[in-house]
């Protein structure tokens, strides 16, 4: 029983490696965020900084998704790094 208690204690860890090393990356990732949302600009790359929950908030701001749609595009990008 004590192994699903722990399921998502790993699955968190997991997230925080990816995003310690998108954060450790940020300046190569640039050009791939650029590519991947054409309308963010150079600035806003630059201002997040690996911050996921801020690009996620310029991503609601330039395309007019809600929160959770930012977030999810967010993490899929991430995942595919």
């Amino acid at each position: 029983m004590l192994m699903p208690a722990l399921e998502p204690t790993v699955d968190a860890w997991k997230r925080q490696v990816d995003h310690d090393r998108i954060k450790q990356e940020w300046a190569q990732l640039s050009g791939r965020l650029l590519r991947r949302w054409r309308k963010l600009t150079a600035d806003d790359v630059l201002f997040a900084g690996g911050s996921a929950e801020y690009l996620a908030r310029v991503l609601q701001d330039r395309y007019g998704v809600d929160r959770r749609e930012a977030m999810l595009q967010v993490y899929e990008f991430e995942s595919g790094l």
